[in-house]
């Protein structure tokens, strides 16, 4: 498997699942410590301000109170599932604003800006993770592997596919996907889903979401619950890819 790495985190190989946090602006000024997380995704869409001075300075404060934790800096339009009413062209400047504090950009691989932001990612050196989400269904596998080439296509190093499962059968798809790629992060939302935020990091994805303060997605577990199941392995994790 080749080594992923995320600024100075390696994600691949690795000897126990590794956490994220989703992020808004409130909680990194009120929180003082992030657990267990290795990785905090600071959801732009979701500050309460969008203007670009205050956006770089809650990352600034980011990496002053956390440093050594990697950083993903997202920004998602409404019809993404985000929260913000924001334009492309804005999410676009937001972006460039923060790249310096950000070791990973992720963005919706089906929006129209991603081969800008692809190819911006890349020229800088950083992280492209490619993101699909579905909120209805775990789609096919033959669309799951579309939206794989399409993330590879702009530059991704990172292929992130979150969506909701109907039946088991949808779950064991999305597993079998995951065992199949070394470059991808996946997730079953929703509570049908709930357990694969524990176990597909076994089968290859290289990182799991849990919340800290704010839940960002449906079934997401928090970072105490996580650690807990994961302390019982103690770095001894039979990873299988």
């Amino acid at each position: 498997m080749p080594q992923i790495t995320m600024g100075t985190l390696t994600l691949s190989p690795q000897e126990r699942p590794l956490i994220a946090v989703p992020l808004t602006d409130a909680d990194v000024l009120s929180v003082q410590t992030l657990q267990a997380a290795d990785i905090a995704e600071l959801r732009i869409d979701m500050f309460k301000d969008l203007r670009k001075p205050y956006v770089k300075e809650i990352f600034h404060i980011f990496r002053d109170k956390f440093q050594g934790v990697a950083v993903i800096a997202t920004c998602r339009s409404k019809e993404e599932g985000g929260v913000a009413d924001i334009s492309d062209e804005d999410r676009a400047g937001l972006f460039a604003n923060v790249i310096d504090y950000a070791d990973a950009l992720d963005i919706e691989v089906e929006s129209d800006i991603s081969p800008e932001i692809g190819a911006f990612v890349n020229r800088l050196g950083k992280t492209l993770i490619a993101s699909y989400h579905n909120f209805f269904q775990i789609p096919d596998a033959n669309k799951l592997e579309a939206v794989y080439e399409q993330g590879m296509q702009i530059g991704a190093t990172i292929v992130k596919i979150a969506a909701t499962p109907n039946t088991m059968d949808d779950i064991k798809r999305l597993t079998a996907f995951t065992l199949s790629h070394d470059s991808v992060v996946t997730i079953a939302m929703g509570e049908k889903g709930m357990a694969s935020r524990v176990f597909l990091p076994f089968a290859g994805s290289l990182f799991t979401f849990a919340y800290l303060e704010t839940v960002t997605a449906p079934g997401q577990m928090s970072v105490d619950e996580l650690r807990t199941f994961y302390s019982a392995f103690d770095g001894e994790a039979t990873l299988l890819w």
